[in-house]
C-alpha cells in the first residue's frame, strides 16, 4: 500500500495530509491540502479538517489569529460555500 492509499487519521493531523482522510475518504489536493477543503479563499496560511476529530480542526491565517475546533469547522463550511 502506498502512502497516498494509507488512511490519514486524526492522530496524524498537523503533519500535512499525505493519505486518504479518515473522515471524508478523499486524498490530499495536488497542493497537499486536505481533500475536503482544497485551497480555501482568503488570507489563509493553512487549515485542517480534523480528519474525524473536530477538536483538531483549525484555520491558520496570515493576517489574524488562528481559530480551532468547532468555530473553525463552521468557518471552513462557510468558506467552501463562497
Amino acid at each position: 500500500m502506498s502512502e497516498i492509499e494509507r488512511e490519514y487519521t486524526s492522530e496524524d493531523a498537523g503533519s500535512g495530509q499525505w493519505g486518504i482522510c479518515n473522515k471524508c475518504k478523499l486524498p490530499p489536493s495536488p497542493e497537499g491540502h486536505d481533500g475536503c477543503l482544497g485551497t480555501l479563499p482568503g488570507p489563509i496560511m493553512n487549515a485542517c479538517c480534523g480528519h474525524g476529530n473536530n477538536k483538531q480542526a483549525y484555520i491558520q491565517y496570515w493576517t489574524k489569529p488562528r481559530i480551532a475546533g468547532k468555530s473553525s469547522i463552521k468557518e471552513q463550511k462557510r468558506l467552501l460555500r463562497l
